[in-house]
């Protein structure tokens, strides 16, 4: 790539100024006008919009629906310009945080935009099926959503299930009954009937994995909350003990600086915020005619998919940096509200099994045998998109991708690419993160 770009500056006049533009399109703009957005300037990010326009180039419609890096295509604005405009809170530029991508402040989650991207090389459309099998707080499936792409997601934490569902419950909500709903409903009264889970934390019963992500939500209003606005759709009373929980989080996070407030105040201030947004996404959805795409949540384990063979189209996941970030003690607050056990949950999950040296072994085997899986599901020449970290453990700092890469022929994929994405800030534990591009091999 380095090469290309300066082979490109060589032939510039001493007055010009390079023109990505020209490497991105191939050309094609010196004919029909583009714009990427203003803060797309890093390598990783020209590569990718240069995929994702390679996929579409012959359909720039299309494509101004689609893409993810341009804010203009032939002169008109994109559709992320208008989607990523409905600002949340924490949002830079128009990476991450917009829609419902803020709500709830998970760690760990990845680049809305560069997911776009990426399900835009794929070219993905409304007949194929996108799963993540480590679906975190639901940034695949927002995308996807937004998309029109139907998709699929799999977390053996029940708390995440329930966070990935509600913000793609959200995008299709019909914001303005909604809210002359919430003005006839006593929300310090709903208020005060959270808070007593908090105090007395009744034991949430859920079946045995895997079960989708509507009987667990069905467990919670029945088992926790079963007389709380039950006249309401399920979908709305989901919004308001997510808003409930986000307050949760900045109360026990925020006590001792100089954000910390009542978590009473949080509750009416995330409630004011996610009504901000929840408007904001029903307007543009309205002013675009931008269908959603449905999605599902399931309750399940990445190391044993429950789908058939040769089912998905394409793959779009960042799998867990326990071995570096314990998810766990993350949402241990949010976990014990909902009276789910974190013991049996800790001895699951992919990255936390073990100590020491047994435990980077283990998540390696896990990593594998996760990967063997998705081979597995994918539709022969489907892509597996698969954002990792080189975490530090101990004073040894991992290398997955490249050990990825070199598992990548034995377990079935015929092409894997590698483009490297740094992380600005984080240099004690996490330097730079990987996108690895699999595909799986032809019949």
């Amino acid at each position: 790539m380095e090469r290309l770009f300066g082979a490109m500056i060589d032939e510039l006049p001493v007055t010009e100024i390079a023109n990505v533009l020209d490497w991105v399109t191939d050309g094609l703009n010196q004919q029909v006008k583009f714009k990427l957005f203003d803060d797309v300037s890093m390598v990783y990010e020209l590569q990718l919009a240069k995929m994702e326009f390679s996929q579409f180039r012959n359909d720039l419609e299309t494509f101004r629906k689609r893409t993810a890096y341009f804010e203009e295509v032939a002169g008109e604005k994109s559709w992320h310009f208008f989607l990523s405009a409905v600002e949340g809170k924490g949002q830079i530029g128009r990476s991450n945080q917009y829609l419902t991508h803020w709500f709830y402040p998970y760690k760990g989650k990845f680049h809305g935009q560069m997911v776009k991207a990426l399900l835009n090389f794929m070219a993905v459309g409304e007949a194929d099926t996108v799963l993540d099998p480590f679906v975190g707080s639901g940034t695949t499936l927002v995308e996807c959503a937004t998309l029109n792409v139907p998709s699929v997601g799999i977390d053996i934490n029940p708390a995440l299930c329930f966070v990935s569902l509600v913000k793609t419950q959200a995008l299709a909500i019909d914001f303005p009954t909604f809210r002359r709903a919430l003005h006839r409903l006593p929300l310090q009264k709903i208020f005060q009937q959270f808070t007593r889970q908090l105090e007395k934390p009744q034991p949430l019963q859920l079946p045995s994995i895997p079960f989708d992500g509507s009987q667990l939500t069905f467990a919670i209003w029945e088992q926790l909350f079963p007389d709380l606005a039950a006249d309401l759709p399920i979908e709305w009373r989901n919004i308001l003990l997510l808003i409930f929980l986000h307050a949760l989080s900045d109360f026990t996070y925020l006590q001792g600086t100089g954000k910390a407030k009542s978590l009473e105040g949080f509750w009416q201030e995330n409630l004011n915020e996610y009504l901000r947004t929840l408007e904001g996404v029903w307007r543009i959805r309205e002013l675009l005619g931008m269908p959603i795409a449905k999605s599902q949540v399931i309750c399940g384990d990445a190391l044993s998919l429950p789908f058939p063979d040769e089912s998905i189209s394409g793959i779009v996941t960042s799998p867990p940096y326990s071995i570096a970030l314990d998810y766990v003690k993350n949402d241990e607050h949010l976990l014990n509200y909902l009276g789910l056990p974190t013991d049996i949950l800790r001895q699951c999950m992919v990255g936390l099994k073990g100590h020491g040296k047994q435990r980077l072994m283990m998540y390696e085997q896990d990593m594998r045998r996760s990967l063997t899986e998705m081979v597995r599901v994918l539709k022969p020449c489907g892509w597996a998109a698969i954002v990792l970290g080189d975490v530090v453990v101990g004073e040894q700092r991992t290398d997955f991708c490249r050990r990825i890469l070199q598992w990548a022929s034995e377990l079935g994929f015929d092409r894997a690419i590698a483009l490297r994405r740094p992380i600005l800030g984080g240099f004690a534990r996490l330097r730079f993160e990987y996108i690895l591009l699999l595909r799986k091999e032809a019949k």
